[in-house]
This record gives structure tokens, C-alpha cells and sequence, in this order.
């Protein structure tokens, strides 16, 4: 009979392969045209729900570390939308009300709106201008929502990377960005 601790590892490891295989087969070309077109807005809005509201959280920090201008939809600092702002909507279904309900209201306002999802085919990508896909798929929405979190922030984590590559971010510039109120 296998230990408590085995069986965790087991999980993990597994779940470990799981993200590995959908990072095989991610098209970075659509990773990379995000990365052009974050450069070139004025303003970046995140949002998600639930834990892709987390994901594009760590990728909001991600931005400012890098010296853009991103921010929350909902927190009290947040400004309106406009042109020339992006929309970044994370969403493993595609599906979530608050998400595509958000993605409506920046089209709206004049903002182009990206949508990271593991559905091409669903009511936020409708409202988008460029889908990102991370090509998940499982038996149950626990294990894909899971694993598409954990390659979504991955492949964010690349995109932050050729960007301060771009931007000829150095540490100096990246530590004088981050938070000191801690």
C-alpha cells in the first residue's frame, strides 16, 4: 500500500506531465503577437475568475514590473477604458459570465480585448480580437482548470520574458518596481 507521501508525489508528477504536454503543443506564435501588441497600448487591464483571475493578477505584476501600465478591472484605482487600452481576459471555459461580461463592456469603451482560454470556440472568444489558446484537456474541469492555470501562468511568465528583453529591463529597474511595503 502506497504512503501518503508517494501518493502526493504520484499526483504531482502527474500533474507536472499533464502541464508538460500542453506546452508542446501551445502555438507560441499567438503568445508573441500578444507580446507586440502589449507594447504598442497605452493601458493593460487583466481579469479573470476564480484562480484565472489569480493568473492574470501575477501577470499584471508581471507587466508593471516591466514598466507598463496594467491594472485590475474592480479595484478602486482602477481608470476607465478606452482606445488604445488592451483587455486581457483569462478564462480556462471561456465561459464565465463576470470574464465575458467584462470583455463586452472594454469593446465597448474602444479597448481590444485578448482572451487566453483553452476553448476556441465559446462566448468570450466571440467578444475577442486575438485568442490565445492553451490547449487543454481532461475528463473532469477540476484537473483541466488545474493544469491550464499552472500553463497559462507559464507561458505569461514567457511573455513577460521576451518583453524585459525588449525593454531592456535590468535588475535595477526590475527591483525598483517591486513592492517595498512588504
Amino acid at each position: 500500500m502506497p504512503s501518503d507521501k508517494q501518493e502526493v508525489r504520484q499526483a504531482g508528477q502527474e500533474l507536472l506531465e499533464r502541464v508538460e504536454r500542453v506546452m508542446a503543443d501551445v502555438d507560441w506564435s499567438h503568445f508573441l503577437e500578444l507580446t507586440q501588441m502589449l507594447r504598442k497600448v497605452k493601458r493593460i487591464f487583466v481579469t479573470g475568475a476564480g484562480r484565472s483571475g489569480l493568473v492574470a493578477r501575477m501577470f499584471g505584476m508581471r507587466l508593471m514590473h516591466a514598466g507598463l501600465t496594467a491594472y485590475v478591472p474592480g479595484e478602486t484605482i482602477t481608470p476607465a477604458a478606452g482606445r488604445g487600452d488592451l483587455l486581457v481576459a483569462i478564462s480556462c471555459t471561456g465561459s464565465t459570465g463576470y470574464t465575458d461580461y467584462l470583455a463586452r463592456r472594454a469593446r465597448q469603451f474602444g479597448a481590444k480585448v485578448v482572451v487566453i482560454t483553452s476553448e476556441g470556440d465559446s462566448a468570450l472568444t466571440r467578444d475577442a480580437d486575438h485568442v490565445v489558446l492553451v490547449p487543454t484537456t481532461a475528463e473532469d474541469i477540476v484537473t483541466r482548470a488545474a493544469v491550464f492555470e499552472h500553463a497559462a501562468g507559464l507561458c505569461l511568465d514567457a511573455v513577460f520574458d521576451v518583453i524585459s528583453e525588449k525593454l531592456k529591463l535590468d535588475i535595477a529597474a526590475f527591483q525598483a518596481r517591486h513592492a517595498n511595503l512588504e
